[in-house]
């Protein structure tokens, strides 16, 4: 059996105030990005994003591990599942109106089909 791959915990954006791109993750080898959202987020959009070339950034759905419903966008907290197969860069981009958000990640080299499925 193969070990997948997986990053440590990355944090994207620590307690944030304002309207923020954050850090991106790198996604070479790895085929899926786990979020966790914390913080007051009823005030706040997240996108999630995903880039090719590095430079022109694209909405990715991101599936809500809580209510299994998948969006291009985040505005509670919680954990959500992205696939990043064939993406050079991930990241999730705060549009702030107040409070404070953070967003931590984790990626792995195994596939969401893999994450959903497993019992």
């Amino acid at each position: 059996m193969t070990v997948p791959y997986e990053t440590g915990v990355l944090t994207l954006h620590d307690a944030a105030v304002a309207d923020a791109d954050g850090k991106t993750v790198g996604c070479e080898g790895l085929a899926t990005v786990c979020v966790q959202i914390f913080g007051t987020v009823t005030t706040a959009t997240l996108y999630f994003e995903g880039t090719v070339d590095g430079t022109n950034w694209v909405g990715v759905l991101g599936w809500n591990r809580n209510t299994g419903v998948k969006a291009l966008t985040a505005a509670a907290t919680g954990i959500y599942v992205i696939d990043v197969t064939g993406l050079y860069q991930f990241q999730v981009r705060l549009d702030w109106t107040a409070g404070s958000v953070s967003v931590v990640a984790k990626g792995t080299s195994l596939p969401t089909t893999t994450l959903v499925t497993a019992s």
